[in-house]
């Protein structure tokens, strides 16, 4: 059974994009292996780091791989999966630091964007309002989810 994020995958020519460890082709195997996995040894090698992105920035891969995550954080994934897939989008937000890159990255991840206050109200608050305050332009509505999930990032932070 095909799902959103397997047709969302399946649309990108992902030899068209280099990635920053120099190859090609392979950050959709990647993900498509990280989604899959129900366990880390079910990830094993596969990773997005050094890939889509790394402590030097993000490469342009991150754009379709961007929409891929988004994608995949509707289903339910296993959350060894949902842990790489945050962790990864948090870096691409984040690291996104040219305006041409960023106009491309942030309306992928506003186009799933409730996948996010779902994140944020039951799984990962901090990393998910992190990436909240990058992307939302409705400033009245990421207000009303910090206000209502308070408890849970206060709780987090000590």
């Amino acid at each position: 059974m095909a799902t959103a994020w397997m047709i969302e995958l399946e649309r990108v020519d992902w030899d068209a994009y280099a990635c920053y460890c120099g190859g090609r082709g392979h950050a959709g195997e990647y993900l498509a292996q990280i989604i899959r996995a129900r366990s880390l040894a079910e990830i094993g090698d596969a990773s997005l780091e050094g890939h889509v992105e790394d402590e030097a920035g993000v490469g342009d891969v991150a754009v379709p791989a961007t929409g891929v995550i988004m994608a995949a954080l509707q289903e339910d994934l296993a959350p060894v999966a949902r842990e790489d897939l945050m962790l990864t989008l948090w870096r691409i937000v984040l690291g996104v630091s040219s305006d041409p890159m960023k106009e491309e990255v942030y309306p992928k991840v506003r186009d799933g964007i409730w996948a996010l206050y779902k994140e944020a109200a039951q799984g990962n608050t901090e990393e998910a309002m992190e990436i909240l305050e990058y992307v939302e332009h409705d400033p009245a509505r990421l207000a009303a989810f910090k206000s209502a999930l308070k408890s849970r990032l206060d709780k987090r932070a000590r």
